[in-house]
């Protein structure tokens, strides 16, 4: 009876080398993590320390950065003395107005102010220039190597190269940001040294309420100029309709009023003053309208109360500061043509394009009212030569002389309206308050912001043992290697009669081989007649006595196993024989430490007796015919008649008969000597035969009709090919029963 399996299974026609055949991605489970954290927890660990030490270096050689931070409030209360002058709004508290105080804290004028406040031009940690690649490339332009010719060029367009270097580095390192939903700024500045830190910081903020004061400041001076402007010219026409008046009496000899006062004399004095009512608004209206124009012309429309009051500019703006946030965001991330970053500037423009056309409608709105003044003053006057022209039956000196005094009269309102409001402007110059302060000032910081060591290092712990866990996962599944029986015997279709463990021997001279006679309760020792015993089951009826060992590739310990199975059945009384029959390379006296004179080359050959060839093992009583030489044609050898007349004669004066053969895949020769053999032994290495090449060899011993008995896997590490095999289990236990 045999167990030997005859057809290979059909795993064998096609083998994926990136994953175990056992094991797919959509099996694995937190306990397969876990058993694999387990075996490779050599190379987790391994790769957390180093990631650690990386980590720990890098954050060690980094420069530390401090970083203080000023806090300015955007105060909403006015005084009362302040509040009366309409040309002066405050400063609204919508989330787009506190963005475009940030936009402002951040601007290069603001930036250039500090600098020129602090002199950090004059500072070497700012006007120095970054090392760059930039750096080194201008001293590649020729026009550099003259002497001062970029000092020179500077100095011709009115620029300082130390000081624009300056103002961007202070750029560079601000950063400002609301506080939540609040009207507070965050004012931050980033630096190697605590104390100059603190000083920009607060440096930014005392600069950002000066450059309101001074917006504030030019603003009313501009409007004085203009009122002063403007009340001169009524001086002069009031001036003008009373010196009228004068005259006119003077003419018509009119001293006294008229008495008696009719119809069209009451309408005329009605129409009059509501003229006088809509010419003193007529007159508000183009003064409101000439300072929206004087603004519209300076590129500041958008500042005037018509503008910020309008409910849809504030919602445009609100949106315009979305997308900016966007465009940001995004800018972070992608290069400045990436469609999505042009789409938002594409909408960004639209809106841009929409609160200019607002702007300008607001701006027809205060001219559309202008003229509608205009129109009723017209009409009244209208009305009021109408009236004039029913009374013409009337005095018409007194009527004239009535006209005169209205005129006057009017001049003199708007005279002293604007009078007035100049007054107010005034007394407000004197009281300029700026829309925000200070709320907490900047402090040299004692630790720095930047590394975060202890943070950087506790982050990197865990870091690193996911990227361990990682590469064991990848080394894991790229691994084509046999690991457990259940492999072998599923792709190949072959029993595995034996797991040879690793034999770390403490001496450089003791081979494995040597411990079945040196250790014979050793696990390899156990293994090696577990081996012999299933070789001897795998044909009950027939049992095997011509043994041929071999193996896909070199390296896999088929000459090991060899001379181990020779010595093992030599001590359990049986006549044993191991013939080398790697004519190429021949292993066996690389494992026995023996002098050899004659061999198998010599036996074939015929001209010594087999008995002089034949040598005794020196640590069993095992016969060995070694290879001594190399022939010319190994395989002419291998397939001759002295061959199987060597093989006969061996089978009938021994018990076992191992023939140790070259691997299968690099030549023939296994096939060939095969053919001589009652079965064959196939020796995989644990972990490192691929399963291409055994699968490739088991095929072509079958194809060469060669009985292959089964497998023994060489060189498994005893404590993973346990977790492999049985998972969790302590099987620590086993070791009791040896002695190793």
């Amino acid at each position: 009876m045999t167990v030997q399996k005859a057809i290979l299974p059909r795993k064998m026609e096609v083998i994926s080398s990136d994953m175990p055949p056992d094991v797919s991605p959509a099996q694995v489970t937190l306990r397969d993590l876990l058993h694999l954290a387990r075996v490779r927890r050599k190379v987790i660990l391994g790769v957390a320390m180093l990631v650690v030490a990386l980590v720990t270096v890098v954050v060690m050689q980094l420069t530390p950065m401090y970083t203080s931070t000023a806090v300015i409030m955007l105060d909403q209360r006015k005084s009362n003395s302040a509040a009366t002058d309409d040309a002066l709004t405050e400063l609204p508290s919508d989330q787009a107005t506190i963005q475009n105080q940030v936009q402002i804290l951040t601007s290069l004028e603001l930036a250039s102010r500090v600098v020129n406040q602090l002199h950090l031009d004059k500072d070497p940690e700012f006007n120095s220039p970054p090392p760059g690649i930039g750096t080194y490339l201008r001293y590649l332009n020729p026009l550099n190597w003259l002497p001062g010719r970029a000092n020179i060029e500077a100095a011709d367009h009115g620029f300082s190269p130390e000081r624009s270097a300056a103002v961007h580095k202070v750029q560079a390192g601000l950063v400002v940001y609301p506080i939540g939903l609040s009207t507070t700024i965050n004012v931050s500045y980033q630096s190697t040294n605590p104390y100059e830190a603190a000083k920009i910081a607060n440096g930014v903020a005392n600069a950002y309420v000066e450059d309101q004061l001074e917006s504030k400041f030019q603003t009313t001076q501009k409007t004085t100029q203009w009122l002063s402007g403007r009340i001169q010219e009524l001086s002069k026409q009031a001036e003008d309709a009373d010196a009228d008046v004068q005259r006119y009496k003077a003419q018509n000899h009119l001293t006294t009023p008229v008495n008696g006062v009719s119809v069209v004399d009451q309408q005329l004095r009605d129409i009059n003053g509501q003229l006088v009512i809509a010419k003193a608004n007529l007159a508000e209206k183009q003064a409101n309208y000439s300072s929206l124009m004087s603004l519209q012309r300076t590129g500041q429309a958008a500042n005037s109360a018509q503008v910020i009051s309008s409910p849809l500019i504030a919602t445009l703006r609100a949106q315009e500061t979305e997308l900016n946030r966007d465009i940001a965001n995004l800018s972070a991330r992608y290069l400045p043509s990436h469609p999505k970053i042009l789409d938002l500037q594409a909408q960004k423009q639209n809106l841009e394009q929409k609160i200019d056309e607002e702007v300008q409608r607001i701006v027809e709105s205060v001219r559309n009212d202008v003229e509608g003044a205009q129109a009723h003053v017209a009409s009244l006057q209208g009305s009021l030569s109408q009236l004039e022209g029913q009374g013409a039956g009337q005095d018409q000196s007194s009527i004239q002389l009535t006209a005169l005094q209205s005129a006057a009269t009017s001049a003199r309102s708007m005279y002293e309206a604007f009078l007035g409001r100049l007054s107010q402007t005034q007394d407000r110059e004197g009281i300029q308050e700026p829309d925000a302060r200070i709320i907490s000032a900047a402090e040299p910081s004692g630790q720095p912001s930047f590394p975060k060591k202890g943070l950087s290092i506790g982050v990197a712990v865990p870091a690193g043992l996911l990227l361990g866990l990682m590469i064991a996962f990848i080394s894991e599944r790229l691994d084509s290697g046999f690991r457990t029986t259940a492999q072998v015997e599923e792709l190949l279709g072959l029993p595995v009669l034996a797991i040879m463990p690793e034999v770390n021997s403490r001496k450089a001279s003791e081979l494995a081989a040597d411990l079945v006679v040196s250790k014979p309760t050793s696990a390899f020792a156990e293994a090696v007649r577990g081996l012999k015993l299933g070789i001897q089951l795998s044909n009950v009826d027939r049992p095997p006595k011509v043994i041929l060992v071999t193996s896909s590739v070199p390296g896999e310990g088929k000459s090991t196993i060899g001379i181990s199975l020779a010595r093992a059945a030599s001590a359990g009384g049986f006549k044993t024989v191991i013939v080398d029959c790697d004519m190429r390379r021949p292993a066996t006296i690389k494992h026995v430490y023996q002098d050899y004179q004659k061999g198998l080359v010599e036996a074939l050959s015929d001209s010594i007796p087999l008995e002089e060839c034949l040598t005794k093992d020196t640590m069993s009583n095992a016969m060995i015919l070694p290879c001594i030489g190399i022939p010319p044609s190994p395989s002419d050898l291998l397939t001759s008649r002295s061959m199987e007349n060597l093989i006969s004669v061996l089978r009938g004066e021994f018990d076992f008969v191992l023939l140790d053969s070259p691997p299968v895949l690099p030549v023939n020769d296994a096939k060939i000597i095969g053919r001589l053999a009652d079965t064959a032994l196939f020796a995989i290495r644990w972990e490192k035969t691929p399963r291409e090449a055994a699968a490739s060899a088991v095929r072509a011993l079958m194809d060469a009709h060669v009985s292959v008995s089964g497998v023994a896997i060489t060189r498994a590490d005893s404590e993973r090919f346990r977790y492999y095999s049985y998972g969790y289990q302590d099987y620590s236990n086993y070791t009791k029963y040896y002695s190793d």
